[in-house]
C-alpha cells in the first residue's frame, strides 16, 4: 500500500476537484445517461463500472475532455484500490494526456498535468524498483516545440504583418529619393522576409502536425520496440508504460512509432492513439 501512497494522496485531491461531476458532454439522452453513470460510479469507487461506462462512451465516437479525463481518473482509481490490470496506469495516463491536449479548460489542463505527473511518477518508481532506466517522458524534438509554442492562427497573422512590412520595405526601398529612407527600406524588406519565412515555415508545420501527426500512449507494462521485421531491438530499453509516443503508421497487428529520435513498430495493442 505504501508504493500507491503519493498517487494515492494525488487521486483523493483529484477527485474533489469536480471534474467528476461535470455537465454532460452531448444533450443525447442516451449518452447523457451514460456519462452520469460513469461519473457516479467513479464518485462511488466503483472503478470497473465508471470504466465501462466512459469507455462505452468513446466507443460511440464521444470526444471530449471532461470524459477523457474522468476516464483516466478511473482507471488510476483502480490502481490505487489494488484492483490493477495490465496497462491501467498506459490507460490512464491516455485520459490525462487527452484531456489536456483537448480542453481549453486552464483548471481542468492544470489537473490534467498534476494526474500524469502523478501516474508517471508511479511508474518511474516501479522502473526503478526493477533496475529500468526511470525516464518515462521522451519529450518532442526542438523544432515541433518551437511550432507548438503558438497556435496556427497566430503563425498566420505573424507571417501576414511579416508580409506587409515586406512590402513596405520594398516601396520605401523603390520610391524614396533620400538615402535614409532607402536604408530604411532595406532594412525593414530584409527583417520582414526572414520574419515570414519563419513564421510561414512554423505555419506549414504546424496545419501537417493538425492534420498528419498523431500521438499515442504506451498502455503495455514494458514493450519492447521492434524493427521492420518486428524483431526486439537488442540496444533499445523497453519504453516505458504511460510513455507518450507519435505515431506514424498502423496496421492491424503492428504499429509504426517514432519515440525520441528513434524509429520503431510496436503491437498495436500496445499503442493507444490520442482523439484529437
Amino acid at each position: 500500500m505504501m508504493k500507491r501512497a503519493s498517487m494515492g494522496i494525488a487521486l483523493a485531491a483529484l477527485l474533489a476537484t469536480g471534474h467528476v461531476a461535470a455537465q454532460a458532454p452531448a444533450e443525447d439522452d442516451e449518452i447523457a445517461i451514460m456519462f452520469r453513470a460513469g461519473t457516479d460510479a467513479l464518485a462511488g469507487g466503483r472503478a470497473a463500472e465508471a470504466i465501462a461506462n466512459l469507455e462505452a462512451l468513446g466507443d460511440r465516437g464521444v470526444v471530449d475532455p471532461v470524459v477523457s479525463f474522468d476516464r483516466g481518473l478511473a482507471y488510476a482509481s483502480r490502481v490505487r484500490a489494488g484492483l490493477e490490470q495490465p496497462g491501467d496506469l498506459g490507460r490512464a495516463a491516455h485520459g490525462f494526456e487527452e484531456a489536456r491536449e483537448l480542453s481549453h479548460d486552464g483548471a481542468l489542463v492544470s489537473d490534467a498535468n498534476a494526474a500524469l505527473a502523478a501516474v508517471r511518477a508511479e511508474v518511474a518508481k516501479r522502473r526503478s524498483r526493477a533496475g529500468d532506466p526511470i525516464e518515462v517522458e521522451n519529450g518532442v524534438s526542438l523544432g515541433r516545440s518551437i511550432v507548438k509554442l503558438l497556435p496556427e492562427n497566430v503563425w498566420a497573422y505573424l507571417a501576414a504583418l511579416a508580409a506587409a512590412a515586406l512590402a513596405v520595405g520594398i516601396v520605401l526601398r523603390a520610391r524614396s529619393s533620400r538615402p535614409r529612407l532607402k536604408v530604411a527600406g532595406t532594412t525593414t524588406a530584409a527583417i520582414g522576409a526572414g520574419v515570414l519565412l519563419a513564421c510561414s515555415l512554423c505555419l506549414y508545420s504546424a496545419r501537417d502536425i493538425r492534420r498528419h501527426a498523431r500521438d499515442a500512449v504506451v498502455v503495455a507494462p514494458s514493450a519492447r520496440l521492434l524493427d521492420a521485421q518486428h524483431v526486439a531491438i537488442a540496444a533499445q530499453a523497453a519504453l516505458p508504460e504511460a510513455a507518450r509516443i507519435q505515431l506514424l503508421d498502423e496496421t492491424a497487428d503492428f504499429s509504426h512509432v517514432v519515440t525520441g529520435r528513434t524509429e520503431g513498430w510496436l503491437p498495436s495493442s500496445s499503442v493507444l492513439p490520442l482523439a484529437k
